[in-house]
């Protein structure tokens, strides 16, 4: 019988087979009249046989570099990757500690608060830019509030008033003053970001028949002639000043609360309104109270929101405040605020102050007990889509959960009427 070589594991046994012959045909050629027809056949085959194993070992070989490289490429883009988180990680914690390291000198007093809210609402315009608002986990607690000045804005607004906004953010309050068909709103905020993106939704709004102005400044801590001067449109006085989720940065200081109280009731018509949105003081008193003087920064919260004191001065006064100013802490909310530097609004000094400035109270409410009061006049006035929002797991309407105490607890409205004028000498 003639050596054949190996099948290689790559070729059937039919295509061996005619390649080499098969084990019946080698029996049948061995004879001796043969046996050079054999030889070279033999040989023939051989050579084959070592081309065809050359090939494969090459293309072998060529596979595995492949493979190999490709190994090497996942290996390296998931270094790469885990490097790009870590320093990620690295470069976030870094910003965490000189956040906090900077409400701590604020804390102090030495550190300017309005700069953290600056860059906090600049950085959060951007954010919202990219972000999709229907996903947002407190997608409710917004409805909510939505509501909420829905209902305070058409309460305290009349048609054709003109309207001056204090803290008025990225103006989204302008389609709800439409539909109280005014005829100016003058919008003040602090964050430059904040009124660029204010001025691109009010280009896309078609349909509001209003004239809207919009200014970067300091509505608070400088006195408004100096930052309508530029703006002789703006028509004076006002009928409508509105302060919304924004009046606890006046308390830093008396003299900030004083200036922004000047600006509010030079800008008023006797008979004008002053409204707005607050923390609830008596809310943050209720949760101190429960808190011992012995831990030294005082906080409390959910998986929504947390509020963190700067201190535990309240509860070694006997549970008050040593001062109805500068009481500071910081408010942190899911998907909204990032531990943002804030101040307790004391209301009986708000009240009190409002009074001195020529105001009187209307109105102050927990968001809640507003809600509540108000929601039958509006079943038919929200749409679909808002009542929907708006709806509880109960099939009832209002705020359940961990959102309920982060908006309808937390936060109160309020409204003063200006009743005289004062001296502002």
């Amino acid at each position: 019988m003639s050596a054949r070589p190996d099948k290689p594991v790559w070729m059937s046994q039919e295509d061996y087979d005619k390649q080499y012959g098969s084990v019946t045909d080698d029996i049948v050629t061995e004879s001796v009249a043969n046996q050079g027809t054999v030889d070279k056949s033999h040989h023939e085959a051989t050579k084959e046989y070592g081309r065809n194993r050359e090939n494969f070992q090459d293309s072998y070989q060529e596979q595995a570099t492949k493979n190999n490289r490709g190994n090497h490429q996942r290996r390296h883009q998931r270094y790469d990757e885990e490097e790009r988180r870590k320093r990620a990680r690295t470069q976030q914690l870094r910003e965490e500690q000189l956040k906090r390291h900077e409400i701590e000198l604020a804390s102090q007093k030495e550190k300017n608060v309005d700069q953290l809210v600056i860059n906090h609402y600049n950085e959060r315009t951007y954010i919202a830019n990219r972000s999709k608002r229907n996903l947002s986990p407190i997608i409710k607690l917004r409805n909510f509030n939505n509501a909420i000045k829905f209902m305070l804005i058409d309460k305290f607004t009349k048609q054709h008033n003109v309207v001056l906004e204090l803290g008025c953010g990225k103006g989204g309050d302008l389609r709800k003053y439409g539909q109280a068909s005014i005829s100016q709103f003058i919008g003040i905020d602090i964050s430059n970001a904040s009124i660029e993106e204010a001025q691109r939704r009010y280009k896309t709004m078609k349909n509001l028949d209003y004239q809207v102005i919009l200014i970067t400044g300091d509505c608070f801590g400088v006195s408004l002639g100096e930052l309508l001067e530029p703006f002789p449109q703006c028509r004076f006085p006002c009928d409508v000043v509105s302060a919304q989720f924004c009046l606890h940065y006046a308390f830093e200081t008396e003299e900030k609360a004083r200036c922004t109280m000047l600006n509010i009731t030079k800008s008023l018509a006797i008979g004008g309104c002053f409204f707005g949105t607050i923390p609830d003081s008596e809310f943050i008193r209720y949760k101190l109270n429960k808190i011992s003087k012995d831990v030294e920064k005082p906080s409390w919260g959910n998986s929504i929101y947390k509020v963190t004191f700067a201190n535990n001065e309240y509860q070694k006064n006997d549970n008050e405040f040593p001062s109805p100013y500068g009481q500071l802490y910081t408010f942190w909310l899911e998907d909204a605020i990032d531990n943002v530097p804030e101040y307790v609004v004391p209301f009986e000094t708000l009240r009190s102050l409002a009074d001195e400035y020529g105001m009187e109270l209307e109105l102050q409410s927990p968001f809640n007990k507003f809600f509540v009061d108000e929601i039958p006049n509006w079943m038919h006035r929200f749409s679909p889509k808002m009542r929907e929002g708006l709806q509880r797991s109960d099939g009832r309407f209002g705020i359940e959960g961990a959102e309920k105490e982060a908006a309808a607890y937390f936060y109160t409205v309020f409204a003063f009427r200006k009743v005289r004028d004062v001296n502002m000498e």
